[in-house]
């Protein structure tokens, strides 16, 4: 998450473009805006998912499973899709599983392995969840023009796909 509210002005830029090199400030300035808006959205979406009872990661396991046409999966797979550990995984699912939202079966392919099915009351929460989410969506992007869409959803898989030059050595 980016922790940074107050986004710097053009001096600061001008300083710290001086000091360690230059990068155009309109680049810098939409590098920065992006991580920001991204952060912001995260902390607004998780303030919107707590009045369900969930946190991000077990709305996005929950999501993942709905997404299944059976509504099940193995636990390995939803930690890949999701991008976390097989611990994190197992964390997200025993809570999951205490609140009846998930259970465990026996995978028919794999008798050494389990799989993650919703249940109904997981989902019922979904179906709770799922129309507001959308109305909301649809109500930030509202205003975003319709000749913009196209040009911001390119500039934002750019930066998605480059995203691993951040943790290069």
């Amino acid at each position: 998450m980016f922790l940074l509210k107050d986004l710097p002005q053009q001096g600061i830029l001008d300083r710290f473009a001086h000091k360690y090199g230059s990068v155009p400030h309109e680049r810098l300035s939409l590098f920065l805006g992006v991580m920001k808006c991204g952060s912001d959205l995260l902390v607004e979406l998780d303030s919107f998912l707590e009045t369900f009872g969930l946190t991000h990661g077990r709305w996005i396991t929950l999501v993942l499973l709905m997404r299944e046409r059976d509504e099940s999966a193995r636990p390995v797979d939803l930690a890949a899709k999701q991008g976390v550990t097989r611990a994190t995984m197992t964390g997200l699912l025993q809570r999951l599983e205490a609140d009846g939202l998930v259970a465990r079966l026996p995978d028919s392919e794999d008798a050494r392995s389990v799989k993650i099915r919703l249940t109904t009351e997981g989902e019922d929460l979904l179906q709770k969840i799922m129309p507001e989410y959308y109305r909301r969506i649809g109500q930030l992007m509202q205003g975003i023009p319709d000749e913009a869409l196209a040009t911001t959803t390119q500039i934002i898989r750019q930066l998605s796909a480059d995203a691993t030059i951040l943790s290069q050595p």
